[in-house]
């Protein structure tokens, strides 16, 4: 991992500054389900389309939404910090990216492994039906917004890829920054083994041109 700038910032910033975007989005999203699950409105996303979902499978998928978004935004929070603490605040946001980032792929086989917030596809196609308030689409328009959402969810996933790729690029960044600020606490140095005396005479002497006599 070489280079410590990305888009004309530090490496640590840019981290900072996506741990921040992640924290208040998490945030957003488990008051959220916090505000639906009150209400109990049955509009609340679950990976149960087809057919009502049972007491215990809503609680399930609540429970381990809330449980995910809390784990991502303690690993957002412990980025904040990785300026005075080093490193090791960095790995679990990038663990953490790593899950989101495989989740992401999986959602593309099935939304149940989608994580709040996931664009899965039956949930965006029922929001255009619900807009152009009609119960199904014609295959022109099926294939339009196939390729929409394709595109932009490829979008999405490269969004993850280069998030997760910034805080590694940060991780090793202060890794090797603490490695060089205990360097100089210790006093290491580079040493470097001289000639003895008359090693260095020899040297002299193997490097005089040799001299020239006019005839």
């Amino acid at each position: 991992m070489s280079g410590t700038r990305i888009l004309c910032c530090h490496v640590t910033t840019a981290t900072i500054s996506f741990a921040v975007l992640y924290l208040i989005g998490n945030v957003l999203k488990m008051v959220g389900i916090i505000l639906t699950v009150s209400l109990d409105k049955e509009a609340f996303s679950v990976p149960y389309h087809e057919s009502k979902a049972t007491r215990g499978q809503r609680v399930f998928d609540i429970s381990t939404n809330i449980l995910m978004l809390v784990l991502m935004s303690i690993s957002a929070v412990l980025v904040l910090f990785s300026k005075r603490k080093g490193p090791m605040f960095v790995l679990p946001f990038v663990l953490m990216m790593f899950v989101e980032l495989s989740l992401s792929f999986l959602c593309l086989f099935d939304g149940a492994w989608g994580l709040p917030g996931t664009p899965n596809y039956r949930d965006m196609l029922r929001v255009v039906k619900g807009q152009k308030r009609v119960d199904s689409l014609n295959e022109e328009e099926i294939g339009q917004f196939t390729m929409s959402y394709s595109v932009l969810y490829m979008m999405y996933i490269l969004l993850k890829v280069y998030v997760l790729h910034v805080s590694t690029r940060c991780f090793y960044a202060l890794k090797a920054e603490s490695m060089a600020a205990v360097s100089v606490e210790t006093g290491n140095t580079v040493t470097v083994k001289l000639p003895s005396y008359d090693e260095a005479l020899k040297m002299r002497a193997e490097d005089t041109p040799p001299s020239y006599h006019e005839a």
